[in-house]
Order: C-alpha cells, then structure tokens, then sequence
C-alpha cells in the first residue's frame, strides 16, 4: 500500500476551509488567493484518492471522508500548537532540565555548579549523569558533555573548557612507613596503583607503568575514583588529577610538578546551539572552570611531600582514541 504523503498544512487547509464555510472563507483565514486553496485542495484529494468536499455551485459541504480527516485535524491541532510554542519557547526561555554527562570524578566536581545555576536561573535544573564512557549527544543522552579529547563528529560543537593537570600522589600514611622516591626511576622500588591496559591508551593513565617493577605485584584500577580510594588507604602511589588530589587531606603530591596535561571539552550538539537554557548552562561550566583553573590545573600552593626534582617531567598531550574514565 503506497505511503500518503500529507502535512500539517494540509490539514489547516481543511479547519480553513470548515471554519471559513467556502473556499473564499478560507483563503481569507490563511491569506491566500482562492485559486490556491482549490490548487491545495485538489492536490490533496488526489494524495488520499477521495473526495473531501462536495462541489455543487454556492453548496458547500465535506464528504464522509473529509469529515474524519477535519476530526483527525481538530485533534492534531492543539498538539502541533502546543509543540510549536515549546519550541519557539526553548529558543527563548531559560527554563527546563539540562542533562551534562561526564566521566565520575568530573561529576563529583561539578556537582557545585547545580546550585550556582539555580541561583541565577531558578527554572533552570542541572542533571548530572556520570558515565564511564562518551554519551552518545546525537540520541538526547545528554545535553551536554565534558570530555578529554576534542571530537571529531562534523555535528558536534566543543568549546574549550579547562586545562586539567595530573600528578603523583601517595597517602600520608605510605609515606610515614615506606618513604619517598627521590626520582621518577626510583618509583620501581614502591607499591604503585596502576590503570588497567584498557585505559592505557591515554598517556595520562601510562604514564607511571615505565617507572614499575614487573615483577612486584600490581594493583590496577579502571579509573581515578578507585584510584583515589586505593592511594588515600595506603596501597601504593599513583597518578590523580590535581583538582582530587590536591584538596585531599590525606594525600601529598610525591613530585611537585603534574606529569601530564590534557585539554578539557565542553560539547554539546550542532541542533541545540541556539537553545537559551542550553547557553546559560555552557556560559555557566565556562565560569565555573575559570574561576577553578588554578586548582584544575594544578597550580595551587600544595605542600609536596619533597623538593623539585632535576627531570623533568613528561607531558602527555591528547589522545586521538575516545576517552578514559578520569
């Protein structure tokens, strides 16, 4: 059965033309000339294959068949009217949910800016999903997501967000029994927390397995959170990011300086780029990571648990694979 082809606007042809009462009445409703009306109307009788109005000099009436099509567009009319307005009012309005996906410990980061944005914008409500993986934008899984390396979707739009830094920890207590490496080389000789090899392929979690001794055991994580836990109870030392790291009161920095940096993406979708709440909520991260850039940067004044050291460390750029958890 071939596929009827008709459009919202055909069935305001036919309200026009039930409320309007003839085919004048109509064209004056819609503001077109009569011609066009009985141009429309007749397109899309021919589209259905049916009469829809009974022609016979100043009578004018609707068959059965037009009949149910006015039903059906009396029915459509208050939805496509309502949805209309919901959209114009999304281009306007800053008011609704807007969905930001980012990896978990970003997510615990971010959770202040939910109360920053209401404040400012009180129908405004920020929902913060943590995923261990890329939220697909495309299929409304967010609205927005925080990733460590630049898509290369042609549909995708990403604004620089922040500059994060990496570096060596190790809890208080590790210190106090085991001591520290003097060098990155002397890390052979000390319990590290390494990154499972699925998360290797960003330089930031490699970054401390050419320092490991193979033949200790090792103690390997699938991201930062359980990284976090395992260093703060004592289970060796290991790379976290500077904005956990350093505001943990149980953990000093091993060397002073990060050992890796990455780029940090607002991105949000090409077809949401002129929705207000969607503005307000990336003019919002955009505040929000500058005013925390020293900290995710690494730059605050921490306490380390030794000198500056002569090597330098390495830096690791962005990776062209998807991200890893952080």
């Amino acid at each position: 059965m071939p596929m009827i082809k008709l459009d919202w606007d055909d069935f305001k042809l036919l309200l026009s033309l039930s409320r309007g009462g003839s085919v004048a009445g109509a064209a004056r409703l819609l503001s077109v000339d009569s011609s066009t009306i009985s141009r429309r109307l007749a397109a899309m009788e021919s589209e259905v294959g049916a009469s829809l109005v009974l022609r016979g000099g100043r009578e004018f009436s609707f068959t059965a068949e037009g009949r149910m099509a006015i039903a059906a567009a009396e029915a459509m009319e208050p939805i496509v009217v309502s949805a209309i307005a919901s959209i114009k009012a999304s281009k306007t309005e800053i008011a609704g949910i807007v969905k930001i996906s980012a990896l978990p410990a970003m997510t615990r980061f971010l959770m202040p800016l939910r109360d920053i944005v209401s404040a400012e914008h009180p129908r405004l409500l920020i929902e913060l999903n943590a995923l261990a993986r890329s939220a697909d934008l495309a299929r409304g899984e967010a609205d927005i997501a925080i990733r460590f390396v630049r898509p290369s979707e042609a549909d995708l739009v990403a604004r620089h967000g922040c500059e994060l830094a990496m570096a060596v920890y190790a809890s208080k207590a590790y210190v106090s029994e085991k001591g520290l490496p003097a060098s990155f080389d002397e890390l052979k000789h000390h319990a590290l927390v390494q990154y499972l090899p699925s998360m290797q392929h960003l330089p930031w979690f490699a970054w401390i397995e050419k320092y490991a001794n193979r033949e200790k055991p090792a103690t390997r994580v699938d991201g930062t959170e359980m990284a976090h836990s395992m260093i703060a109870a004592g289970a060796g030392i290991g790379v976290l990011t500077c904005f956990a790291g350093d505001v943990s009161p149980d953990l000093v920095r091993v060397f002073p300086d990060p050992v890796a940096m990455v780029d940090g993406w607002i991105v949000y979708h090409e077809t949401v780029r002129n929705s207000a709440r969607i503005r307000a909520v990336i003019d919002g991260l955009t505040t929000f990571f500058k005013e925390r850039a020293a900290l995710l940067a690494g730059r605050l004044s921490r306490p380390c648990a030794q000198g500056p050291i002569s090597r330098e460390a390495p830096a690791a750029g962005p990776a062209p694979s998807p991200p890893g958890q952080l």
